[in-house]
């Protein structure tokens, strides 16, 4: 610092009260004694209180300062995941947290480093981040996902600076809340962010509504008013009829499919306003009455609990939170989902209305018009549904609406803002409108986003003053300072109209209110009005999980090629079940309490057996060594200990990275293991719910067929290769050579460049082949009957040429003299490969055997890449099950579970095959 005290003239203790020596007005040296005392000497003692009073106030500065400028040397770095983005210093959020920077020079702000991994393994990253103690400090943590992540311990609470849960009600009230910010919360948000009193995230400023976006002049050439919303879906479904218009060449149109009214994706988000337009919703809270014992379902988003007979509050009571996919609201969303994408109809040749067809007009090819004509059609005239649908999540959706192949899709307001700014797609052509109702009498919906800024449950660890600034930064984050310049900037870049007017007018801006669509302004008074709902996703459980389900049973399977006879209703059951049974919500305990006593009883059957095979085994291996003729001799102490020396570092890396893992995922089976927080056992429940999961049973039909036809194909198709390379005349080394390069390349790309193989379209290179052939296109990787042998061929390709030439040296290696006599007798190529090829590389092929066996369990590599399992669940075998319970629905405890099952499964074959592979004899070649 450059100042020492003592330089001062008074030593600390003096300055605090001690004695002290000061110069008196004559000039004399007084010695102030606090007592008023003389001491020895006879020196005279004077009191000097001035002196000691300016002594402490200027010591208490410089104290004061030295610590300031300590502090502040000392930068604070707080780590964000999403949000902040030094990268994008325009942004509203970044300028935000760059002020308070220069306002806490201690401050350091950074953008996590973490990998950014597409789809479903998206957060892998974050959470194995969490596991290893280097998460960020602050994420934006979406509203669906933030009761889950509280439930796994990934959050910190934020009760040191919102308040306290004082009255024990299990939420902050205003009353009880310290930020002035929390009165501004709504009340949904107050209810999904607090747990048992704990507050675990603040809602981002602003809320997002999505809906359907449609082109207006796209409408308007139809002939139908670009101004008219469809209230029902009848009205929406005669509308699209009326916007589709398959014959339509499309300029820039990558595969001709004509004009369709609706873009149908594949994103379970999506699909849930259609289910809520329907009044239903897709988790909902159950409550039992403590007066009448009865049940009573609530709704997701319901924030008060009255019962509506008798007016009974039951918000006191604990619910249990359950999926309600297979209600009749959700068929009833499927239903209108298929009929979208495959409802037949044609149009008028007279009028060009529109004209629905049923199965009986289908098989008569005729239909009787409402003016009592009666009009024949061909199979060519019927156009099957009003959608483009897209069964596999693409980025193509934005570019098929901006060239005209779709009228409307699913979006919000910032697909317009890209679509006006990138595609320069002037603005008064694009809409928005409602999901509308299902009926008359029900509301429309759109579907509201308002996500949440959290800490890691890291910051708990760090001290109350970087804690302090870590809440700073979310509330920044959150604040309506952070809204307010989004909206300036809009205004800036003249997309005013984008904006909500209650912004632009609370912000002044009343000047570009003229600029807001009138129909935007209506959607925005018809919400504040409560004439539209605006719904959310499932914020209780784990609905990622469940979206994932939807999307590869029931979207993915629906909007296929091969979906028009799809039964939607028994794929919603099995969902809802799935959901139910510990994928979104824990299984009843009544359930599980049931099925303990039995799974005791299997346990210690398995145990005795397990057993009594040890003790044979033992046995039998000491009844071998007592016959033993000659005595063993054995090698003095220090030379016998030398073969276990230098074994010991094969035997540790062994046993660290192989047994060590083996061991403790055997123990996580039998708890519930968490990446944070703490670990309960969990007994034999995860076996119980494996054990009695139809889906799993289900994946192992599937294992066994993949890994039949991996055999199948795999495995033979090296042996015929290695016979035919044998066998060819000329150019033996260039053929070996043109199989063997595929082994060269990586794993990756070859599944890549199938899959663009296997594109569905015409533009596909296998499609082209079958076109030119005359044969229809496929949908290959779409089609279940097709998805699990194209998942195995690429593979198969790759690896025939390198399993091939260890047959072609075996071949090589077998005597001449064998097939010369054969030839003699008259043997055929039948015959000779029967009696003498055969026989000779049956040791080969079982020794190959085992181990392709054992890798066809374990693979699911292709099938990670092509199909994730899809459609449906076609290829969604057991090894990949068991990822995507681990690493995508974060139940290790389950996946383990599974994995013992099919060790002990890999176990007991490869016993038998060793079994087999004892009988065969291995003898030296001699030569004379």
């Amino acid at each position: 610092m450059g100042f020492r005290i003592w330089d001062l003239g008074f030593s600390a203790r003096e300055a605090l009260g001690g004695t002290s020596v000061c110069s008196s007005g004559s000039g004399h040296a007084v010695t102030a004694d606090p007592a008023g005392t003389a001491g020895e000497g006879g020196v005279a003692r004077a009191s000097c209180p001035w002196a000691r009073t300016a002594t402490r106030a200027l010591l208490t500065l410089l104290l004061t300062a030295a610590g300031h400028v300590t502090a502040t040397t000392d930068p604070v770095t707080v780590t964000f995941l999403q949000g902040y983005d030094p990268d994008l210093p325009e942004s509203p959020i970044t300028r935000q947290i760059l002020s308070l920077a220069r306002e806490e020079p201690r401050l350091n702000p950074q953008k996590w480093g973490g990998l950014s991994l597409p789809g479903a393994g998206g957060r892998a990253p974050f959470m194995l981040s969490l596991a290893g103690g280097t998460a960020p400090d602050i994420y934006f943590c979406w509203f669906h996902i933030i009761r889950h992540d509280i439930e796994q311990g990934f959050c910190y609470p934020l009760n040191e600076w919102l308040g306290d849960d004082t009255d024990g009600d299990g939420q902050i009230s205003d009353a009880e809340a310290r930020w002035p910010g929390w009165r501004h919360v709504p009340p949904l948000w107050r209810q999904v962010a607090t747990r048992d009193g704990k507050v675990y995230g603040l809602p981002m400023a602003g809320i997002w509504y999505y809906g359907i976006v449609y082109r207006k002049d796209l409408v308007r050439q139809a002939g139908v008013d670009p101004e008219y919303i469809p209230a029902t879906w009848d009205e929406f479904f005669r509308w699209c009829q009326r916007l589709t218009f398959p014959g339509k060449q499309v300029a820039g149109a990558k595969v001709q499919r004509g004009q369709r009214a609706f873009g149908l994706e594949n994103r379970p988000w999506s699909w849930l306003p259609w289910m809520q337009a329907a009044g239903g919703s897709p988790i909902v809270s159950v409550r039992i009455s403590p007066t009448t014992g009865r049940s009573h379902r609530f709704a997701m988003e319901e924030t008060r609990f009255v019962v509506s007979e008798t007016g009974e509050d039951l918000s006191e009571v604990a619910a249990v939170w359950q999926a309600n996919f297979d209600s009749p609201e959700a068929i009833e969303a499927a239903a209108f989902t298929h009929r979208l994408a495959w409802a037949p109809w044609l149009r008028d040749p007279q009028s060009g209305e529109p004209v629905d067809l049923t199965p009986d007009d289908l098989a008569a090819g005729r239909v009787t018009l409402a003016d009592g004509r009666e009009v024949a059609f061909a199979e060519s005239d019927v156009i099957k549904g009003v959608a483009r649908a897209l069964p596999r999540l693409t980025q193509d959706l934005p570019q098929l609406f901006a060239q005209g192949e779709v009228v409307a899709l699913f979006s919000g307001a910032e697909l317009v803002e890209q679509l006006t700014r990138d595609l320069n797609l002037p603005p008064d052509m694009v809409g928005i409108m409602p999901f509308p109702a299902a009926r008359p009498g029900m509301k429309p919906v759109f579907q509201a986003h308002k996500h949440f800024y959290s800490m890691t449950e890291g910051v708990g660890r760090r001290s109350k003053a970087e804690r302090d600034l870590v809440w700073r930064c979310i509330e920044q984050l959150a604040s309506e300072a952070v809204n307010d310049e989004t909206v300036k900037q809009k205004v800036l870049e003249g997309h005013a109209r984008w904006c909500t007017p209650a912004d632009l007018e609370r912000l002044g801006f009343t000047e570009y209110l003229d600029e807001v669509p009138p129909g935007i302004r209506r959607n925005y008074e018809r919400i504040a009005n409560g004439e539209i709902l605006a719904r959310t996703e499932p914020f209780a459980g784990f609905w990622q999980a469940v979206s994932d389900l939807i999307d590869r049973r029931l979207l993915g399977v629906l909007l296929a090629d091969t979906g028009e006879n799809f039964d939607y209703a028994a794929a919603l059951r099995s969902i809802n079940d799935d959901a139910n049974r510990g994928l979104m919500f824990r299984a009843p305990e009544e359930v599980l309490a049931r099925q303990r006593p039995l799974a005791r009883v299997l346990l210690g059957i398995v145990a005795i057996t397990a057993l009594i095979c040890f003790g044979l085994a033992f046995k039998r291996k000491s009844g071998v060594a007592g016959t033993a003729g000659a005595p063993v001799s054995r090698l003095p102490f220090p030379a016998s200990l030398s073969p276990w020396l230098m074994l010991a570092p094969a035997l540790l890396s062994i046993a660290l990275w192989s047994y060590y893992p083996l061991i403790r995922g055997a123990v996580m089976a039998f708890q519930e293991y968490r990446i944070v927080g703490e670990t309960t056992w969990a007994g034999l429940d995860n076996f119980i719910l494996v054990a009695t999961d139809k889906g799993f049973w289900a994946a192992w039909g599937r294992t066994f067929q993949y890994v039949g036809l991996t055999l199948l194909l795999g495995f033979l198709t090296p042996v015929l290769l290695a016979l035919m390379l044998s066998e060819i005349p000329r150019g033996k080394i260039f053929y070996r050579t043109l199989y063997f390069l595929p082994h060269l390349t990586s794993a990756l790309v070859i599944a890549l460049l199938w899959k663009l193989m296997y594109d569905p379209t015409e533009n596909g290179m296998l499609n082209q082949i079958l076109g030119f052939f005359g044969v229809a296109r496929q949908t290959w990787l779409q089609d279940p009957s097709l998805a699990m042998l194209c998942c195995i061929l690429p593979g198969v390709w790759a690896g025939a040429g390198m399993a091939s030439l260890i047959y072609v040296a075996a071949l090589q290696a077998l005597p001449p003299d064998y097939y010369e006599a054969a030839a003699i007798d008259g043997a055929g190529i039948l015959s000779r490969f029967r009696h003498i090829t055969y026989p000779q590389l049956l040791p080969l092929m079982v020794i190959n055997f085992v181990g392709a066996f054992i890798a066809a369990f374990q693979g699911m590599g292709s099938i990670f890449l092509l199909t994730f399992g899809g459609p449906g669940d076609a290829t969604n075998v057991l090894s990949l099950a068991i990822w995507k319970e681990a690493y995508n629905n974060l139940r290790f405890s389950t996946a383990t579970t599974m994995a013992w099952f099919l060790g002990v499964a890999l176990i007991g074959f490869t016993y038998l095959q060793i079994r087999i592979l004892r009988k065969v004899e291995f003898r030296r070649v001699s030569t004379n």
